[in-house]
């Protein structure tokens, strides 16, 4: 239950946030993202805004999300939302260790990514051992993954599934140009989960499938972007 709940904080309180000028990647590892990590959407104090669907709902979990500090890439965030009153969410909210809530049952919890201009990745969710897994690489093509074995030994893989040249996802009053990432992260109950990122907006949207064929989504929206 301590996944899903990483899962959930990590992709539906705006969390994923980096967007970048575009390099070249010398990295063979996939895990591994050099760059440049003093990018305006790092800036510490900059906000980050959800819309969280749930079914065909859109729902009010009264997020707030901030930069507290950068560390060369090591970004950590201020996570609070409520959950309590949203039925969609109860088993989610359930889930959560107290110790990720204030007293009154709200969550408030810091969470910690690396973010540089060649890409995104969360750090210390599915493994505890301090590993890094790329959600992705800004310069990535269809067929690219990004493999990570968890400390049980489960073997879990996210994929580039598509890659648009044109602007033609729908993001706020814009159309963008997104690449697609795909995962199935092993963990019961969750079927697959889609990730779209963008060069200059970072992660812009993902949606969690249910294997009971629920879903769940969000935009993102950072107030400083690249």
């Amino acid at each position: 239950m301590k996944n899903l709940l990483s899962i959930f904080l990590l992709l539906s309180f705006s969390i994923f946030f980096i967007a970048c000028d575009k390099e070249e990647n010398n990295s063979k590892d996939p895990n591994v993202i050099n760059g440049d990590s003093n990018i305006a959407i790092n800036t510490v104090g900059n906000t980050f805004g959800a819309s969280v669907k749930i079914g065909n709902s859109y729902v009010n979990v009264y997020d707030s999300v901030y930069i507290v500090s950068n560390n060369n890439g090591m970004i950590t965030l201020k996570v609070k939302a409520d959950l309590r009153q949203i039925p969609g969410l109860s088993a989610v909210n359930d889930a959560i260790p107290s110790s990720y809530k204030d007293q009154n049952g709200k969550v408030d919890v810091s969470l910690t990514f690396k973010s540089t201009s060649e890409g995104i990745q969360d750090y210390n969710f599915f493994n505890k051992s301090g590993k890094y897994h790329t959600i992705a690489k800004f310069d990535a093509a269809v067929g690219d993954s990004y493999p990570l074995t968890k400390d049980d030994g489960t073997k879990i893989e996210r994929r580039v599934t598509e890659r648009t040249n044109q602007d033609d996802f729908p993001f706020g009053f814009y159309n963008i140009k997104t690449i697609k990432v795909e995962e199935d992260p092993k963990i019961p109950g969750i079927k697959n989960i889609t990730y779209r990122v963008n060069h200059r907006f970072g992660l812009v949207w993902f949606e969690i499938e249910m294997e009971d064929g629920s879903k769940a989504s969000s935009y993102f929206f950072a107030h400083y972007t690249n």
